[in-house]
């Protein structure tokens, strides 16, 4: 339940302001950065307010439109750990006025659980093995290229024309990131590198990384990333953008497979029924008119 009294709820209860994880990234720096967008003179709510707001949306705004005390949203905004409830979100991400992908990144973040308007069912656990449907299903797709990605985007499997648009899902322990972020062929063959591919999959990895502070793996892959290439940590550091997925993103590609012509494709990324923890990901041509 909210406390809605004005008393600031207090202590972070061993958790530090701007709590975050161990790549840097936190749901506060996005909270700032998202209030300071908006602004305040637009918001209809906020006509008549004493004093008259300027420019800037401040947290006492925000608070107001939330119908909670100062207090209680700056504990969100520091990332103190408190009980927010659903209802209290929902209008936080109406008053900074977030996209589908923002309010989801701010429930997984805050709470570990997806935003009551998606409808989505929660995945069912991991089964073992990769099912023997799903497997025929990637192996049959013989017209695009065709893979499946978990949750940290390692490669599970990848059909014959994936291997021969992109050799390196061939090597040992193949990683979408990994590959796309840091390998110096990625920047040859994914055109308009920083921000056809760059942004796009570092607006992901923020997603993940606040929907599983947990998952060692994948704060360890974000620490890599970010460790290991300067334009990665300008980027991720410039932007605050969230994507979950690139399903539907157009791209430009120069591959040998295609004697390095350019050419314009499409991502559809589908989660398997038997196995939600996976991506089925296919990669079709644009249709040229």
């Amino acid at each position: 339940m909210d406390r809605e009294d004005g008393h600031d709820p207090g202590g972070d209860h061993g958790h530090g302001g701007d709590h975050g994880h161990a790549d840097g990234e936190s749901i506060s720096r996005l909270l700032r950065a998202w209030r300071a967008r908006v602004d305040a003179r637009t918001v209809p709510e906020l006509r008549g307010v004493s004093p008259r707001p300027g420019r800037r949306l401040s947290q006492r705004h925000v608070a107001r439109l939330t119908g909670v005390s100062e207090g209680w949203y700056r504990a969100l905004e520091a990332g103190r750990r408190h009980d927010f409830s659903e209802g209290f979100l929902l209008r936080v991400a109406r008053a900074l006025r977030l996209s589908e992908a923002e309010t989801l990144t701010l429930f997984l973040a805050v709470s570990g659980r997806r935003p009551p308007e998606t409808g989505r069912t929660p995945a069912a656990p991991p089964a073992p093995g990769l099912p023997a449907g799903v497997r025929t299903l990637l192996e049959r797709q013989v017209g695009c290229p065709a893979y499946l990605s978990d949750g940290a985007w390692n490669i599970v499997a990848a059909n014959a024309l994936m291997g021969a648009w992109f050799p390196w899902v061939l090597r040992p322990r193949p990683n979408l990131m990994r590959w796309a972020l840091l390998h110096p062929e990625a920047r040859e063959q994914m055109l308009d590198w920083d921000d056809s591919c760059a942004r796009v999959y570092l607006a992901m990895l923020r997603v993940a990384a606040n929907s599983d502070p947990g998952n060692a793996e994948l704060r360890a892959l974000v620490a890599e990333i970010l460790d290991s290439d300067a334009d990665c940590r300008r980027i991720w550091a410039e932007e605050h953008d969230v994507v979950e997925h690139r399903d539907g993103h157009v791209f430009r590609l120069c591959l040998p497979y295609h004697d390095h012509r350019e050419i314009r494709v499409t991502s559809h990324v589908l989660l398997p029924i038997q196995r939600q923890d996976l991506r089925f990901v296919l990669i079709t041509p644009v249709d040229e008119d």
